[in-house]
């Protein structure tokens, strides 16, 4: 059997970089996660001054499940409930209570995760080669602010390959297909760390659309009394790095004036499924509050977006040499960014010199 023409295609590989593993909403102090990311058992948790700790899940000792009876936290450290084992967030055996010494082969046996909690939400570092990680995650400087709250956030666990979730910053064909949408303007903008999409799509109630099953608004009809509406609203879409979009977006009509940052992520769990979340928090532009029904409606169809791709992906198969058209919008260019994060450091490098 031939190589994959990609690395990202190599059965047991995941990509090198930041990927969400909770929001912070959902880790209180003193509180377990478990979490299954990379084919690994994880957990996650909160010491006591709020540091953030994810560490593999199975103690060295006998094996058991730090997160077994809610898990046990004291001060910063997490212990094992089987023996008490203690250990800190760097994964380091820092207390067993019933030995007069630590043996030295369980100083650094528990592999512990890099962790990154920013905007609201907790990244965790994965890379195969061990290196320290990359500075790249920018900040989101209306979160936290007045008038915004805190994410509303839907996860849901589905059948696919993370190379199908990052090729949609690139696909403006299937818009007027999948999301029943008319694209006006569309650009595609490429950096070492991030791909762009800045795009104007208007509702178009000729365009065909996915409905996921099970939508709890009804997607087509909304659509259609949107169709052909007075909306001036822009989007600017940037994934950063191979897992995380950030999406700003501004919307003005008679109806309502609104901005929204969205948070949209991908976790590989295994080879052929993934954690896909969508999150919202969305404000007025101006001094008129938003309605409440829109407020709690405008992030269901965030995640619904999605929705519709996910009927897409969870029959698809991935073609490397893909049969292109004109229309298209920049798929390999797309590939040829995202297998950076794929590679060795070194790999990468050297390419970039001779680009």
């Amino acid at each position: 059997m031939s190589e994959p023409k990609y690395a990202f295609l190599q059965p047991g590989h995941y990509a090198r970089g930041w990927h969400i593993a909770l929001f912070s909403q959902e880790l209180q102090v003193g509180e377990v996660k478990r979490l299954r990311y990379f084919e690994s058992d994880l957990v996650a948790y909160r010491g006591a001054s709020g540091t953030v700790g994810i560490v593999d899940a199975h103690c060295p000792h006998l094996g058991a499940h730090l997160a077994s009876g809610e898990g046990r936290v004291i001060g910063d450290n997490i212990a094992c409930p089987f023996h008490g084992w203690t250990f800190n967030t760097s994964g380091q055996c820092v207390d067993i209570p019933y030995a007069s010494s630590i043996p030295d082969k369980a100083v650094q046996a528990l592999q512990a995760w890099p962790v990154l909690e920013k905007n609201g939400f907790i990244a965790l570092w994965h890379d195969p080669e061990g290196n320290p990680p990359e500075d790249y995650l920018p900040d989101i400087g209306e979160w936290g602010d007045t008038g915004w709250g805190d994410w509303q956030f839907y996860r849901s666990r589905i059948r696919a390959q993370a190379c199908d979730v990052i090729e949609n910053i690139v696909d403006i064909a299937h818009f007027p297909h999948v999301h029943g949408g008319k694209v006006k303007k569309f650009e595609n903008r490429f950096a070492d760390y991030t791909v762009t999409q800045l795009s104007t799509v208007d509702r178009d109630a000729s365009a065909n659309m996915i409905i996921p099953p099970g939508a709890p608004v009804e997607l087509e009809q909304l659509r259609n009394e949107q169709a052909g509406s007075d909306a001036d609203a822009w989007g600017d879409a940037t994934y950063h790095g191979p897992s995380i979009m950030y999406y700003y977006t501004e919307s003005r009509s008679s109806d309502i004036n609104f901005r929204a940052w969205w948070v949209n992520c991908h976790t590989p769990v295994n080879q052929e499924e993934l954690d896909l979340c969508s999150a919202v928090i969305v404000c007025s532009l101006d001094d008129t509050p938003l309605p409440e029904e829109f407020a709690a409606t405008y992030p269901q169809m965030a995640h619904l977006a999605f929705g519709q791709d996910v009927e897409i992906w969870r029959d698809k198969i991935y073609r490397e040499d893909p049969i292109l058209c004109d229309g298209d919008g920049p798929i390999n260019k797309l590939r040829r960014w995202y297998e950076r994060f794929y590679l060795p450091r070194d790999i990468t490098a050297q390419r970039e010199k001779t680009q």
